[in-house]
């Protein structure tokens, strides 16, 4: 809301407060002398105010709101339109892209990523990307370039980009030919057995230990060890597990999404007014740089970089399958892998206090068990004599 700050001066002040009163102007006094008042009247008891025929002397002291704003640009047209245009020109170049460079010694792979980065849109004095188009264009250039890439990475610095990536190393040694047995990393119940070569000694449903041979590297011909070979393959067992969680009964999540933008505003007092920003986010973090403070007035004009944030509220005291259950599938995760299966789980125990909630989950997880014995030093011949002996 706009107003005006007056000060009245003149002889019988009275009579000019009754005139006020006459004429239903709405007015706050703020302070009064022997002649002369200082009141607060809206923007549109002002004109009113002026109509009235008098010899009382009227000085504007402030002004409030909207009419401050427009009075200060009124008054700098000339420094406003500067900032202005100065801005403006300032976030056009740091909007541009003025450098690309490919880290990575080998001359001919850097010519390859910067011709794939230029077909897809990011070229030198062309305007930056967005956070999902870099995510887009990383996605692209790794299927296209599968056989020579194994992880690349656009990261924007300042007006400029680097491309940092892994080259993938093609396996050119021969597979090894050592002999071994294939065995059981953990305790389990078997669920599929995926075997290459070697004797399988164990079948599906059955419960094994940590250590237990699955695959075995001996070949055996009526009860005799007949010859050791490289044991190749790879089990499957349901393996158990609890994960316990302490968790806030609700949360408050504030993530980025990768927008960003520089925008232009004036602030008044507490009040932000954006004159750049004219698609505005819901939620973001702001950081103000002062480009011009006034040294009496409240009153600024900020460069504010405003970061896009996702905000997320959560209760975890409600919804199990959607807020409680994905935190303990990736604690699980974490630990194992995520080349495991869930197979089925159950809360065990849950707590509410105050202000967090105790729960335990039991999981039955499918995973690979495969591990290796190498039976290089297994010598057939003194086994052999072993067991010819415990037959006889």
């Amino acid at each position: 809301m706009s107003s005006y700050i007056l000060k009245i001066s003149g002889k019988r002040i009275d009579t000019f407060l009754m005139l006020l009163v006459r004429f239903s102007i709405n007015f706050k006094m703020l302070n009064r002398g022997r002649d002369f008042i200082i009141i607060e009247v809206l923007e549109e008891d002002y004109d009113n105010l002026l109509k009235i025929s008098t010899t009382y002397k009227i000085e504007i002291v402030k002004r409030k709101g909207l009419l401050n704003v427009v009075h200060f640009i009124k008054t700098r047209k000339f420094f406003v339109v500067m900032v202005l245009l100065g801005v403006l020109f300032f976030n056009l170049l740091t909007n541009i892209v003025f450098s690309i460079k490919v880290i990575d010694t080998d001359s001919e792979l850097r010519e390859t990523i910067l011709t794939d980065l230029e077909e897809l849109g990011l070229r030198k004095y062309n305007f930056k990307i967005s956070y999902k188009e870099k995510e887009k264009m990383e996605e692209a250039i790794l299927k296209k370039e599968k056989d020579i890439l194994e992880w690349i990475e656009i990261e924007e610095v300042g007006v400029s980009y680097e491309v940092k990536l892994i080259r993938r190393v093609k396996d050119d040694i021969k597979k090894e030919t050592e002999p071994r047995d294939i065995i059981a990393k953990k305790t389990g119940l078997i669920t599929k057995i995926e075997a290459e070569s070697g004797e399988v000694v164990t079948k599906k449903n059955a419960y094994v230990k940590k250590g237990d041979t699955l695959i075995s590297g001996l070949i055996r011909n009526n009860g005799n060890i007949v010859s050791k070979v490289r044991a190749e393959g790879r089990v499957y067992a349901e393996v158990w597990y609890k994960v316990a969680l302490s968790l806030p009964l609700t949360y408050h999540e504030e993530m980025k999404t990768g927008n960003n933008k520089n925008v232009l505003e004036i602030s008044f007092l507490s009040d932000d007014i954006a004159i750049t920003d004219f698609s505005k986010y819901k939620h973001s973090k702001d950081t103000k740089k002062v480009l011009y403070k006034h040294p009496l007035l409240p009153i600024s004009i900020n460069l504010t970089k405003k970061e896009e944030v996702k905000t997320t509220d959560i209760d975890f005291s409600e919804n199990y399958e959607e807020n409680i259950k994905p935190l303990a599938v990736e604690k699980l995760k974490n630990k194992l892998g995520n080349d495991i299966k869930i197979l089925s789980e159950k809360v065990l125990k849950r707590e509410e206090n105050t202000d967090r909630i105790d729960i335990e989950i039991f999981f039955k997880v499918e995973e690979d068990i495969t591990s290796y014995k190498s039976l290089k030093d297994f010598n057939i011949e003194e086994e052999n004599k072993k067991l010819e002996e415990d037959v006889n």
